[in-house]
C-alpha cells in the first residue's frame, strides 16, 4: 500500500531528527526525546562507506580466460574512475546507504549525457593557431583578415564548432519519488516502474524536449508536503522560492519504464509525461532498467525490505517515555507540591514560595501556612528498564554500543567479552554491506559498464593507477559477471595487517628454504606482487612509485646478440663452465655424504648420551625416594614417641588433679559434721 509506505518513511524521517508526533509529551513535563534511530544509522554509516570507499576498487570485472586478465582490469579501473572521478561517486553511495538505512531502499539512477555544442568565433589568428584550433573542433565560416600595416603573415578569422564527450551520470533518487510495481521482486526484472522529478523548464529544453509541449505543464506546487517536510531541518519549505515564471519555473515530470510485449520479445520502453500524465513529452525505446536499488533486511520474496529504523521505532517511543518518567520524577522531587492553608497565609506567602532562590524566605502569619504534599515514588527501576531496551535494540539491528567508540561499560568489559562483541556487531554489519554489494552496487557497475558501451563512440586517455591509459570502450566485450569488493572496515584493517604479516614471515622462511626468491615455489614476480599488494593495503595509492616491475625491467633491457665468434667461444666457455660445475655438484655431493654420516653418527652418539643421562637420572631419583622413605619412616616414630609422652604426661596431670579433688571434698565433708555426731 503506498500510503503505509509514505506513512512509514515520514515515520522514520521524523524518528531520525528528533520529532515524535505519536508520542507527544504532556503539558509542563519533559519533552525529551531518546534518538535511538539517529544513533543506529548514523553508528553503521562510517563502516559501510568506508567498507565501500576505503579500498581502490569497489567492483571488479571477472576475466573470461588467461587472455582477458588485462582488459578485464582496464574495464574495472575505468568503471570505477568513472563512477568516483567524473562523478561524486562517494555522496551517491554515502546517500544511497542512508536513505536504504532510513527509509527502507536506497535508490541511484545511471544514465548517458550527450555532450553540449558551443561555438567559438576567433579573429586574426595565424595559421598555426587555425591547425591547433581544427584539432578541438570543426572550423566554419573561415575567411582571410584583412591585412594591416605590422602582420608578418596572412591571419584568418573563423568559428570553432566544439562538441563535448558524453558522459555517464550517476545520482541518487529520493525513495519517495520512485515506484515499481507491486510484483517486483528484482529490479533488473522489474514490469514497471517510474521516477519523478521536478526539473526546471529550461532543463527540459535543452534536453531535447519540444518547447510548445514544456510551455503546457504548469508551474509544480507541492500537493503532499509530508516527506519533504520530514526530511526540512531548517525551514528550507517555507523559504520563497526563485524563478516561478518562464522557463525558469519547476514542473514535475514523471518518467516510466514499462517492458511490454513487441512481437515475441519483451521490450522496454521510457516515457516521460507530465502534468499529471496528461502531457507526452518523450518516448523511446532502451536495453535496460537504469536504476538500482538497495535496502538492509531483505523480505524474501519482496522489493522492499526492512530499514534499520523499522526495528527500532518501538525501541525508541519507550526509551522515550522512560527517560520523560525519569525527568518528570527528578522534577516533582525538587519541585515538590505543597498545600498552603489560607487561614495561616499571608499576602507574601505564595509569592514567597514561587521563588525559588537559595536563602530566600517565605512568609505567613503562624509558620503553619504550608505543608509538603507526598509525592508517589516510582515502583520500578528506570535505569534499569532503560539499560534492557537498549540491550533489546542491539540485538535487533546487531549496532553495539561498544562499536560506537570507548565507552564505560567498554572500559569495564573483559577484553575477550568486549572483542566477542565488536565481532558480532562486524558480521551484522558485513551482513548488511554483502547485501549491497549483490544487489544495488553490482546492478550499478554492470549498468554503468552497458552503457558506456553503447553510447561511446571514441577513445579516450584519463590517468589510471598513476599511469596515462588509452580508453576504447568501443572495443568492449559485454560483462556479466563481477565480483564485489567488500572491505573490512576500519574495525578489520588491523587484523588485516597481522595477516599480512603473516604471510611475508610465511614467504620469507620460504624463500630462505629455496636459497633466494628464484626457487620452484617463490620467484622474483610473486615477491613483486605481494609486495605491491602489501603496499596497497596500507594506503598507498602508487606502489610503482617505490617497487620496479620485474617484467618491465627485463623488456627494457634486451640482451644484445653476439656474433659467430663469439657465440664459438661462449660455447667453450660454458663448456668449460659445465665441466666446473659438474666437479663443483661432485664435490658437495661428496660433501654432503660426509656431512649426513657425520650428522647419522652424532645423532647415535646423542641417543647413547641421552640414554645414559636418563638411566642416571632414573637411579639418582630411586635413591632420592629410599631416602625420602627412611626419612618418612622416622619422622612418624619420633611423632609416634612424642604423642606417647604427652599421653602419659596427660594421665598423669589427670590422675593428679583427680586426687586433689577428693581431699577438697573430703575436707568438705569433714567440716560439716559435730562432734557428738549429731548434725549440725
Amino acid at each position: 500500500n503506498a500510503s503505509d509506505l509514505i506513512d512509514a518513511r515520514e515515520t522514520a524521517l521524523n524518528y531520525a531528527k528528533g520529532e515524535m508526533p505519536d508520542v507527544p509529551s504532556r503539558p509542563n513535563r519533559s519533552k525529551a526525546v531518546s534518538m535511538d534511530v539517529a544513533d543506529a544509522v548514523e553508528t553503521l554509516l562510517p563502516d559501510l562507506v568506508d567498507i565501500f570507499t576505503g579500498g581502490d576498487d569497489v567492483a571488479v570485472f571477472v576475466p573470461r580466460g588467461e587472455e582477458d586478465e588485462e582488459a578485464a582490469q582496464q574495464e574495472t579501473d575505468y568503471i570505477n574512475y568513472v563512477v568516483f572521478q567524473e562523478n561524486d561517486g562517494w555522496r551517491t553511495l554515502y546517500t544511497m546507504f542512508k536513505d536504504a538505512l532510513l527509509s527502507k531502499t536506497g535508490v541511484v539512477k545511471y544514465g548517458w549525457e550527450p555532450g553540449a555544442e558551443s561555438e567559438e568565433k576567433l579573429e586574426r589568428k595565424s595559421a598555426v593557431a587555425l591547425q591547433m584550433a581544427a584539432k578541438d573542433g570543426d572550423i566554419e565560416e573561415l575567411e582571410q583578415a584583412e591585412p594591416q600595416e605590422g602582420d608578418e603573415e596572412p591571419l584568418f578569422n573563423f568559428t570553432v564548432c566544439k562538441k563535448a564527450r558524453g558522459r555517464i551520470r550517476v545520482m541518487p533518487v529520493p525513495p519517495e519519488d520512485f515506484a515499481v510495481s507491486q510484483d517486483t521482486i528484482q529490479l533488473s526484472e522489474a514490469t514497471y516502474c517510474a521516477m519523478r522529478s521536478r526539473p526546471r523548464a529550461q532543463e527540459l529544453i535543452v534536453q531535447g524536449i519540444d518547447a510548445d509541449l514544456v510551455a503546457k505543464l504548469s508551474p509544480y506546487g507541492p500537493q503532499d508536503m509530508a516527506i519533504a517536510n520530514a526530511r526540512d531541518t531548517v525551514g528550507e519549505n517555507n523559504l520563497p522560492g526563485t524563478g516561478s515564471d518562464g522557463d525558469l519555473r519547476r514542473v514535475e515530470v514523471v518518467e516510466h519504464f514499462i517492458r511490454i510485449l513487441d512481437g515475441k520479445e519483451l521490450c522496454i520502453h521510457r516515457v516521460l509525461t507530465g502534468e499529471n500524465e496528461g502531457v507526452l513529452l518523450e518516448t523511446e525505446e532502451v536495453d535496460r532498467i537504469p536504476f538500482a536499488a538497495i535496502t538492509p533486511y531483505i523480505v524474501t520474496h519482496r522489493f522492499y525490505g526492512e530499514s534499520v529504523a523499522d526495528k527500532l521505532l518501538e525501541i525508541q517511543r519507550i526509551n522515550t517515555v522512560l527517560t520523560r518518567t525519569a525527568l518528570d520524577s527528578a522534577y516533582f522531587a525538587l519541585n515538590q507540591r505543597v498545600e498552603i492553608s489560607e487561614a495561616d497565609a499571608s499576602a507574601n506567602t505564595i509569592p514567597d514560595m514561587l521563588r525559588h532562590e537559595p536563602g530566600v524566605p517565605v512568609r505567613s502569619k503562624t509558620g503553619n501556612a504550608i505543608r509538603p504534599i507526598q509525592a508517589g515514588s516510582l515502583s520500578f527501576d528506570v535505569f534499569g528498564a532503560l539499560e534492557y531496551f537498549k540491550t533489546v535494540a542491539e540485538q535487533r539491528t546487531g549496532v553495539v554500543r561498544a562499536a560506537q567508540g570507548l565507552t564505560p561499560d567498554t572500559l569495564h568489559s573483559t577484553a575477550r567479552g568486549a572483542l566477542a562483541m565488536l565481532t558480532q556487531a562486524q558480521k551484522r554489519v558485513r551482513l548488511i554491506a554483502r547485501i549491497f554489494a549483490e544487489t544495488g552496487i553490482k546492478d550499478l557497475f554492470l549498468g554503468v559498464h552497458a552503457v558506456i558501451r553503447k553510447h561511446a563512440d571514441s577513445k579516450s586517455v584519463v590517468r589510471i593507477r598513476n599511469k596515462w591509459t588509452d580508453i576504447d570502450p568501443t572495443a568492449w566485450g559485454e560483462r556479466a559477471d563481477m565480483q564485489i569488493q567488500v572491505g573490512v572496515g576500519a574495525a578489520g584493517k588491523e587484523a588485516e595487517l597481522a595477516n599480512m604479516q603473516a604471510q611475508g614471515v610465511l614467504m620469507n622462511e620460504i624463500i630462505a628454504m629455496q636459497g633466494g626468491p628464484t626457487g620452484p615455489i617463490i620467484n622474483v614476480e610473486n615477491v613483486y606482487n605481494f609486495a605491491k599488494k602489501s603496499l596497497e593495503k596500507m594506503g598507498e595509492k602508487a606502489p610503482e612509485k617505490f617497487l620496479s616491475d620485474p617484467a618491465e625491467a627485463k623488456g627494457q633491457a634486451p640482451e644484445p646478440k653476439p656474433d659467430p665468434a663469439m657465440l664459438e667461444m661462449q660455447a667453450k666457455a660454458d663448456f668449460e663452465h659445465q665441466k666446473a660445475a659438474a666437479e663443483l655438484r661432485q664435490k658437495q655431493e661428496n660433501a654432503a655424504n660426509d656431512h649426513t654420516l657425520n650428522m647419522a653418527k652424532l645423532q647415535a652418539q646423542t641417543e647413547t648420551d641421552q640414554q645414559r643421562l636418563d638411566a642416571e637420572i632414573a637411579f639418582k631419583r630411586e635413591v632420592a625416594a629410599e631416602e625420602l622413605g627412611l626419612k618418612r619412616e622416622q619422622l612418624a616414630a619420633e611423632l609416634d614417641l612424642k604423642r606417647e609422652q604427652l599421653a602419659a604426661e596427660l594421665d598423669l596431670r589427670r590422675e593428679g588433679i583427680m586426687a586433689g579433688h577428693a581431699v577438697t571434698m573430703a575436707t568438705s565433708i569433714g567440716s560439716d559434721v559435730h562432734v557428738g555426731g549429731e548434725p549440725g
